[in-house]
């Protein structure tokens, strides 16, 4: 059995500020409208994609960041308190805009799944409604006739 190595606190905290430090360098060198943030969790997806950095390297750190996330919300939430006169002037708008762009957010995410997983929902919500089974058929007293010519409209 491969035991897993574990790293310390140190190396994990290197790892991404080495991360961090690269996504703002690619911030400030090239004309990207993103986040360093945003840049720095796809290179670090894209380090984890290709086993450069392995898991265990990250884990640690990852897992305590994650356990402790409503704290990192603590400074947006002053941000909006500090904006409030702006709330009060375009609120509903504010959050009309997100509950519409939440919708198709999803709507559009949903499609992507399907389309990436090749299914069809529809051919198989039809496909399980036009199944007839033998035991319901023999206890509703159907005739055979009529059950022969619905499994030819499935086939």
């Amino acid at each position: 059995m491969k035991e897993k190595k574990v790293y310390g606190f140190i190396m994990q905290a290197l790892i991404f500020s080495t991360i961090m430090l690269l996504s703002n360098v690619i911030v400030k060198v090239l004309p990207v409208p993103m986040p360093a943030s945003v840049i720095g969790m796809v290179i670090l997806f894209l380090l984890l994609c290709t086993k450069v950095v392995k898991l265990e390297m990250v884990e640690g750190l990852g897992g305590s960041l994650t356990s402790k996330i409503e704290f990192f919300f603590v400074p947006s939430g002053i941000s909006v308190i500090n904006s409030l006169p702006v709330m009060e002037k375009y609120g509903i708008q504010i959050c009309l805009t997100i509950f519409i762009a939440t919708v198709i957010l999803l709507g559009i995410t949903g499609l992507f799944s399907d389309l990436i997983l090749g299914k069809d929902t529809s051919k198989e919500l039809n496909a399980k409604d036009n199944k007839i089974d033998l035991k319901d058929r023999n206890n509703k007293g159907i005739d055979n006739k009529t059950s022969l010519d619905k499994l030819k409209e499935v086939v």
